[in-house]
Formats: structure tokens, C-alpha cells, sequence
């Protein structure tokens, strides 16, 4: 991506995003210290976060990111590559979320983003958002998903 954010202006400009891939992003180096931050703000202090030599001597070879690391990071790397005008939004949840791969400390992921479904409501939209985190550029995904988010139109004041 070239440093220029896709701009969605208003609830049509989602809706004649259903059925296309919004973006993929740009690598994101997971490093050690992100596996630890992340981990220590959710009380999850498993050996296989904190102990380098033992994890390496492990089946997984490395330091381990927790299944819930790559769900955390979707927000921020979603408004990297977009803005949002002229509409309101809430998170409503997330309908799946699969981890296929653990995630390993000096893993370079990219996350794939696309619009799934767009649904109808009384006042607004349903947005229906897939995605899948790549590691190292391979094409099977390590973690994918897709959850909900309700979008209203942002009224003049």
C-alpha cells in the first residue's frame, strides 16, 4: 500500500464494496516483545510466551503468540489502510474465528480483507468482514475469521 487510505464516504461506499477484497496489508514483523506486551495485558503467562530457550527446544520451535494475538491486531490494521466518513459504527461481534497455525515470534504477517455481505437494516447497514492472516507470505492462512460491524449514517449537525 502505498501510504494512501481507501476512503469510505457514507454507507453507499461500503455497499458497493460486497463480494471484493478491500486490501492486503503490508507485512507486520511479530516480534517477541509484542507476543509478551499482549500476553501480559490479558494474564496469559504461559511458559511457551515467556521462556525463549524452552520454547525453542518445543514443537513450535519459538515463542508463540496466544490464538486471541492476531484477532487483537485486526483494528489497527484496518484503519491503517481505511477512514471512515460521513457514518457511525459499532463492532457487533464476530460470527467465526478459527486459528489453523500458532503464530510464531519473528513471523511476518499480512492480513487479507475483504467485504463478505452486506445486510439491510431498519436504520443503516450490517457489514459482514472476512479475514485471513498470512504468515510469511504463504497462501494458507494461519488465522481467519469474519465478524460484524453496524454502520449508520452520520447525521449533520
Amino acid at each position: 500500500m502505498s501510504g494512501q487510505r481507501i476512503q469510505l464516504d457514507g454507507i453507499d461506499s461500503i455497499r458497493a464494496l460486497e463480494g471484493e477484497t478491500l486490501f492486503c496489508s503490508k507485512p507486520l514483523l511479530v516480534t517477541t516483545t509484542m507476543i509478551q506486551d499482549f500476553c501480559r495485558s490479558v494474564n496469559q503467562l504461559d511458559w511457551f510466551h515467556f521462556d525463549e530457550q524452552r520454547a525453542k527446544q518445543s514443537s513450535f520451535g519459538a515463542i508463540v503468540a496466544p490464538g486471541m494475538f492476531t484477532m487483537s491486531l485486526i483494528h489497527s490494521v484496518f484503519f491503517e489502510h481505511v477512514e471512515l466518513h460521513n457514518m457511525k459504527a459499532l463492532f457487533l461481534g464476530t460470527d467465526r474465528f478459527r486459528i489453523l497455525k500458532p503464530v510464531k515470534a519473528g513471523d511476518s504477517l499480512t492480513l487479507r480483507f475483504s467485504c463478505h455481505k452486506v445486510e439491510q437494516r431498519e436504520q443503516g447497514i450490517a457489514v459482514h468482514w472476512d479475514f485471513s492472516w498470512h504468515v510469511n507470505a504463504e497462501t494458507s492462512p494461519v488465522t481467519l475469521g469474519n465478524f460484524i460491524v453496524r454502520y449508520w449514517p452520520q447525521l449533520s449537525q
